[in-house]
């Protein structure tokens, strides 16, 4: 039998939401029996052994950092060593594969090399997404007309520190990206843009949303896929 913690409230249905660290998390009506809940849980038992294994899988992957001279570092999809000698802030050496980043002031502590990356990714961030929105925000617009939506303007863009979400989209029209996602290749960064401009004209995820996301991007179901396999990498 399946181990999972239940939650009852005032809602018509029930549901199964497996957690990131594997437990099962299963919400049920007030009225509705414990054994009709058991047996729910029973039938749907193998899908939630799957689940559960494709977490564990996903978890392995995620790579193990010291912040120390010779760890690797992606950016953009490529692999960067980190070295630690005289330079200004953070440099990339695209020939040589190498993040160089000063902390003569401040050692080279873990702790100090990983805040120093992560406002350096930070910065990196803000500058990718402003300038892939803007590109991809007059062809949205495009493919938003000829499914007869008009899309409003994008008020704000907010870089997140995000642990669940690689995006969102508010109904004002403010769009949040997770830093992360400068890791990843340029095309995985691109769709997850042209998902959250989407949502401008379909706050959902209908049937109209995916055509309109394919219209832009027609492997999109490609690059999703690859963000679920090694959305773990980019941690």
């Amino acid at each position: 039998m399946v181990s999972y913690q239940l939650t009852r409230s005032k809602r018509k249905s029930l549901s199964i939401v497996i957690e990131k660290d594997g437990t099962v998390q299963v919400k049920a009506p007030n009225w509705l029996p414990k054994y009709k809940i058991d047996q729910f849980i029973q039938q749907k038992a193998d899908w939630i052994q799957e689940k559960q294994r494709e977490i564990s899988m996903l978890e392995q992957k995620k790579p193990v950092h010291t912040f120390r001279e010779g760890d690797c570092f992606l950016f953009q999809g490529e692999s960067y060593r980190l070295i630690c000698r005289a330079c200004k802030g953070i440099v990339l050496e695209q020939r040589e594969k190498l993040l160089c980043v000063t902390l003569d002031s401040e050692g080279t502590d873990a702790s100090n090399v990983r805040r120093r990356l992560e406002e350096w990714y930070l910065l990196q961030a803000k500058q990718i997404f402003q300038e892939r929105v803007s590109q991809y925000y007059p062809l949205v617009s495009r493919v938003a007309e000829s499914f007869g939506k008009e899309i409003g303007p994008v008020n704000r863009i907010s870089i997140r520190n995000q642990k669940t979400r690689w995006g969102s989209c508010s109904s004002k029209g403010n769009l949040n990206f997770n830093w992360r996602l400068v890791m990843a290749p340029a095309e995985i960064l691109d769709y997850v843009v042209v998902h959250e401009l989407c949502h401008l004209a379909y706050l959902n995820h209908s049937r109209q949303f995916w055509q309109m996301v394919s219209c832009v991007i027609p492997d999109c179901r490609e690059r999703r896929s690859w963000l679920r396999a090694n959305g773990p990498l980019l941690y």
